[in-house]
């Protein structure tokens, strides 16, 4: 049942999905609200690592995967439009995870539950999905934080504190790329246009704008978008018969 992830169009993505077994779905009306936009606010000063006055990017890294290793969460991601996504969703508590990834009208969708991943099948309007077991140590993604794909657009970019802000009633830090700190660039050299992240106090890297130029491959238009403590895993329209929320077995 397991093939490669989606090719060139979604490497990106791909790199911080880990592994996704073939599948493909419609839409299962699973839908994302548009980020709000922020507002100021000066009482809402949120600390994050800096060294040499700019924001220590490892440490920050490191804090937001710490900040999530506990906690349920969806953490979205758009490249280059919303027909170009991954969503990964945790659910500590039971024990549930889920990776869609979508590429126009192509969905890769998996489910881990109680030791037993169900993948959708594609070519098979009989069979709507396939089970294999699973180790206790078997993970969905790589990166479920999505560190691996932060780490790729933010590492050779210098970031500052730029403002403080409430975001969906919590305060976060804005942290802007800035061309104060000068590096020979090449002509052939990506250069960053937009690249903001939106930082909470304990941590977690609420969201993510970062658009990049490069001259001999693709443009980079990226978003990511995490919410925490969700209630539950959206279970796709194929597993509804083996919902492991109503199975008892979670």
């Amino acid at each position: 049942m397991w093939r490669a992830t989606l090719a060139v169009g979604i490497a990106l993505l791909a790199g911080c999905s880990g592994f996704l077994p073939a599948g493909s779905t419609v839409d299962d009306s699973n839908r994302v609200t548009p980020a709000p936009v922020p507002t100021s606010s000066p009482d809402a000063t949120v600390p994050v690592p800096t060294s040499d006055g700019v924001v220590d990017v490892d440490r920050l890294l490191e804090r937001h995967e710490r900040a999530l290793s506990n906690r349920s969460f969806h953490r979205h991601v758009e490249q280059a439009g919303p027909q170009n996504t991954l969503d990964v969703w945790i659910d500590r508590q039971r024990g549930i995870q889920r990776v869609r990834q979508r590429f126009g009208p192509i969905s890769d969708d998996v489910v881990l539950a109680d030791g037993t991943l169900y993948t959708n099948v594609r070519d098979d309007p009989d069979t709507p999905y396939a089970t294999t077991p699973a180790t206790p140590n078997t993970s969905l993604a790589a990166s479920p934080p999505g560190v691996d794909l932060l780490r790729r657009l933010l590492s050779n970019t210098a970031y500052r504190t730029v403002d403080s802000v409430q975001r969906n009633g919590r305060p976060v830090a804005v942290l802007a790329a800035t061309n104060t700190v000068e590096t020979p660039t090449a002509e052939n050299e990506s250069a960053v246009g937009r690249s903001r992240l939106y930082v909470d106090r304990q941590g977690v890297i609420r969201h993510v704008e970062h658009t990049e130029q490069r001259p001999e491959r693709p443009d980079i238009d990226t978003t990511m978008t995490v919410t925490t403590d969700i209630a539950r895993v959206p279970i796709p329209w194929w597993l509804e018969d083996s919902d492991p929320y109503s199975s008892g077995s979670t």
